[in-house]
């Protein structure tokens, strides 16, 4: 499907953001942005963490970034799509 800058209405390219400097980051084929909603923050006591694990405390959501961007303008749009799995 074709998507279109609302800025400029020119066709979007399809691509993805990453991070240089980090392991794999500019070889890598597959690179992933993952945008988190931060759940319940662990107490830092052990028992009280304990209880909240028992008590199905709200963990974190994340999900995969597919970005766009506008060949004429610049315009950069990122759409959180399918939830994953990440760990801080």
């Amino acid at each position: 499907m074709e998507t279109r800058c609302y800025r400029c209405g020119a066709t979007m390219q399809p691509g993805h953001a990453t991070a240089l400097g980090l392991m794999g980051g500019s070889g890598c084929g597959q690179a992933k942005l993952v945008f988190v909603v931060p759940g319940e923050p662990t107490s830092p006591n052990l028992i009280e963490a304990f209880q909240q694990g028992l008590a199905d405390a709200k963990t974190a959501d994340a999900f995969l970034l597919e970005g766009h961007r506008c060949p004429s303008c610049g315009l950069v749009e990122l759409v959180a799509t399918e939830k994953t799995a990440w760990e801080p």
